[in-house]
């Protein structure tokens, strides 16, 4: 049935035959019928003012005069999906699963105004529009030439996701389990204890001159004035023992 009528539509009109042929006659009676048919079908899919346009006229000018009415629609409509679709870029952290989901209804869309991308570029125009953290996952697809639809490669960009997520997190633990370390190892630490230099004590430097003994007690004669390294006494018993050990 469908058939016939697409035939009614896409075939050129019948012109009227002659009246003493019986046989185009009833060819064309049944030809009329048929058109009658399809302008019904026709009709009746329309909005109440688009049957009104298109009730006088046969099923083949109906639909030329359609494609007219929406084909600049429907051009225009494509060319808004396809500079979506063409501009599209994941960024940052977005998730991966809506973007590409969105991505997929921008191609379907397409293909129902009669754009088919094809499945190659489709899943091309999906992979080259990936952040660069998947940049590894485009370079093992084509690598391996994965033979799969739109929707598996979907699947493994989610697991994909998800794996970098999870080694994310445990590079995050070993940070922070090697920095706490670090922060151990530094409170532990024992402090170095300030060590005299070497060689002994060193005297300050400074202008050598002679040191004042005006309030010094001398330990041998109890004078003061000197200290006894000094005192005249105790250098003249020093002498009187040196002289009294050489004559014996």
């Amino acid at each position: 049935m469908h058939e016939k009528l697409i035939d009614v539509i896409d075939k050129p009109a019948k012109d009227f035959p002659d009246e003493n042929d019986d046989d185009a006659t009833k060819i064309y009676q049944k030809y009329l019928e048929e058109c009658l048919t399809t302008k019904c079908i026709i009709l009746a899919s329309m909005s109440s003012e688009l049957q009104r346009k298109h009730q006088d006229m046969d099923p083949t000018a109906t639909i030329e005069h359609l494609k007219k009415m929406f084909g600049i629609q429907s051009r225009t409509a494509r060319y808004q999906l396809s500079k979506v679709l063409f501009g599209s870029k994941l960024i940052g952290n977005f998730p991966v699963e809506p973007y590409v989901n969105h991505m997929i209804d921008l191609i379907e869309e397409l293909e129902k105004l009669g754009c088919n991308l094809g499945k190659e570029l489709s899943q091309d125009l999906i992979l080259q529009s990936l952040s660069e953290s998947f940049s590894q996952f485009v370079i093992n697809f084509n690598m391996h030439k994965m033979d799969c639809d739109l929707h598996e490669i979907l699947n493994m960009l989610i697991d994909y996701e998800n794996q970098l997520a999870s080694e994310k997190k445990k590079g995050t633990i070993m940070l922070v389990g090697n920095s706490s370390k670090k922060k151990g190892k530094g409170k532990n630490k024992p402090k170095n204890k300030p060590t005299a230099p070497k060689g002994g004590v060193t005297k300050p430097k400074g202008k050598t001159g002679k040191t004042d003994q005006s309030d010094v007690e001398c330990f041998h004669c109890k004078k003061i004035g000197h200290w006894k390294r000094n005192c005249l006494e105790y250098l003249a018993t020093l002498n009187d023992k040196k002289q009294g050990v050489r004559n014996k």
